[in-house]
């Protein structure tokens, strides 16, 4: 599903989004990936997407473009910013912009927000970054979370997500921010391939949240 992220780097109106976005200088482009375990490097798609410089996990990007993985496993919105990644993060898109790159900066978050509060205590976070993000001279895009493989007995996902997807999804319209729906996709692929396939891409047999090697990669690209 991630190959509509690609998309923004060689087409940049092929976007999820239902306006058409400003124009944009031809610029060497980059990419910084915010969110949770689900994003981030030892556990979720963020090296099926930049890759890691091994033939195991080659990059879906053109070659030397910079992709810079800020994820933090178990972070929620607020905990990212309190933790200090958020920090990390606007020094890495500070170092890109001043590259005179182009700076994608895709946001993902809800596993862990849903245990802590409300969708809109979430989306009030996801507001905030977007809009710093766009001060900062970068281009914000929101991506819903990654299902996780919860399935019920009739084949279909045990889906608990959906009100932070949607939260999601509200703060990218309400933003004019590109979405990439990665909760609709990822629960469509893996309920057209079944529990057992799905469960082929965990880590480990009981966790259905987090991925494998192949699963990065199929999430990934």
């Amino acid at each position: 599903m991630l190959a509509l992220l690609t998309g923004l780097v060689f087409a940049p109106y092929a976007i999820v989004a239902a306006f058409s976005p400003p124009e944009v200088p031809s610029l060497p482009t980059s990419f910084v990936l915010v969110g949770d375990s689900t994003t981030a490097v030892a556990s979720g798609w963020g090296n099926g997407f930049c890759g890691d410089n091994t033939a195991s996990t080659p990059s879906t990007l053109k070659p030397n473009t910079p992709c810079i993985n800020t994820a933090h496993s178990g972070a929620t919105t607020g905990s990212f910013v309190a933790g200090g990644w958020w920090n990390i993060t606007v020094n890495a898109i500070k170092g890109e912009i001043a590259k005179k790159r182009r700076t994608i900066v895709t946001i993902q978050f809800g596993h862990n927000d849903a245990r802590v509060g409300p969708p809109e205590s979430m989306g009030t976070n996801l507001t905030a970054m977007v809009e710093e993000v766009r001060a900062l001279g970068a281009e914000p895009v929101l991506v819903t979370s990654l299902i996780v493989r919860n399935f019920n007995a009739n084949g279909t996902i045990n889906d608990s997500l959906q009100p932070w997807a949607d939260e999601t999804a509200r703060i990218a319209r309400r933003q004019w921010t590109p979405l990439l729906d990665l909760h609709g996709t990822s629960k469509e692929y893996c309920e057209k391939i079944g529990p057992n396939a799905a469960h082929r891409l965990n880590p480990t047999a009981t966790d259905n949240t987090h991925l494998n090697l192949h699963g990065k990669i199929v999430f990934g690209r």
